[in-house]
């Protein structure tokens, strides 16, 4: 059997680490370049798979992964909320300025490029090209909306809006075969990190709250998580790319918005129905607690953010055949289970030496 040979840039992450075993199931003749700089989220023995340790901005391999496959699927990114504000510079590099030479190498190769934006290109609100609200956010009609310089939150937004506009000029004007994703806040099993774990800083949203949870703390809440978003099971997402891959006639030069608009919620609800998954799967849990805090207390200086992100899907349907069924209520259990396994042992270690070091503090 003749194999196609695919690149996954970003293959040990959250998303990556689902998406190529879905690519490998649903594809006996393709063979992967998984390429990230960990991989302890994606372990498989299957030799279709070739894995290389590397950052994308190493000299060479950006040329090797394009002279040899077909297809590269873009995932590598900078995409943490606390990085935006704090550390600028190297968001845009990752996101901008360390992937255009891939743009161009595709490009010049006749290389398909399917390329990880994000829904945060469109900025603060749905605004139509006259400056009016709309309720979803559109591939076509919306326009992007972001804040002002000293905002610096917005570094990661531009950073990718500037690369689609490059992406898209190559295939207008040139013969780039691509497809842009657009995702709406996929959530699932093995996203992001709990602080002090495996990782440092302020982890996304859904991470955030299960830090919390297995700590019995309380719950951050950022303007009383009042803001709105639309979440989707990454098993739903992963099944629209795998889709993408096997339809390049069909998605060519194509913009797509990937997310669960019946999903749509405040963060606030989301606290909760996660705190009631977390009691419902973890015997004896703590009643969880939540807290008002301000973005710039979670976040630090120059955050900003969108009132409410709804995507309009009407394009991927039809493009895909598509549609996201899994709800929140239905995905939550297994990414509780998932935290609690990978977790849990940890934090319970930690636990225990908070207690020996507070009864100590305690003695005469």
């Amino acid at each position: 059997m003749k194999r196609e040979r695919v690149a996954v840039l970003g293959a040990g992450g959250f998303i990556g680490s689902h998406l190529v075993p879905a690519l490998l199931a649903a594809r006996e003749d393709l063979e992967i370049v998984a390429v990230d700089l960990t991989f302890e989220k994606l372990v498989s023995t299957e030799p279709r798979v070739r894995f290389v340790t590397a950052s994308v901005d190493r000299p060479g391999l950006l040329d090797d992964v394009t002279a040899r496959c077909s297809t590269v699927l873009s995932l590598t990114a900078l995409c943490n909320p606390s990085l935006y504000n704090t550390r600028p510079l190297d968001v845009i590099d990752a996101n901008y300025t360390d992937l255009v030479p891939l743009v161009k190498l595709c490009a010049a190769r006749g290389v398909r490029l399917v390329h990880f934006s994000t829904c945060e290109v469109y900025g603060r609100r749905a605004l139509d090209a006259g400056g009016h609200e709309t309720p979803t956010m559109n591939e076509e009609t919306t326009g992007m909306f972001l804040g002002p310089v000293d905002r610096e939150r917005w570094t990661y937004a531009c950073a990718k809006q500037l690369l689609e506009r490059v992406i898209w000029a190559h295939g207008l004007h040139g013969a780039l075969d691509f497809t842009i994703v657009r995702p709406f806040n996929v959530i699932g099993p093995r996203m992001d990190f709990v602080p002090g774990v495996d990782g440092e800083g302020v982890p996304r949203v859904l991470a955030s709250f299960m830090s919390a949870l297995l700590r019995d703390e309380e719950l951050p809440l950022v303007a009383g998580g009042a803001r709105r978003r639309s979440f989707i099971s990454v098993d739903d997402f992963v099944e629209a790319v795998v889709r993408i891959v096997e339809r390049p006639a069909a998605c060519r030069r194509q913009i797509l918005n990937l997310g669960n608009p019946a999903n749509e919620v405040s963060v606030r609800a989301l606290a909760e129905v996660l705190a009631r998954a977390y009691a419902a799967r973890v015997p004896r849990a703590a009643r969880a607690r939540f807290r008002d805090v301000t973005a710039e207390e979670l976040y630090g200086a120059g955050y900003d953010d969108s009132e409410q992100r709804v995507p309009d899907i009407g394009k991927a349907r039809r493009l895909l055949s598509w549609q996201p069924e899994t709800t929140l209520e239905q995905m939550l259990p297994g990414i509780v289970d998932d935290y609690v396994a990978r977790y849990g042992p940890a934090l319970a270690t930690e636990r225990r030496a908070v207690a020996v070091r507070a009864t100590r503090s305690k003695a005469p």
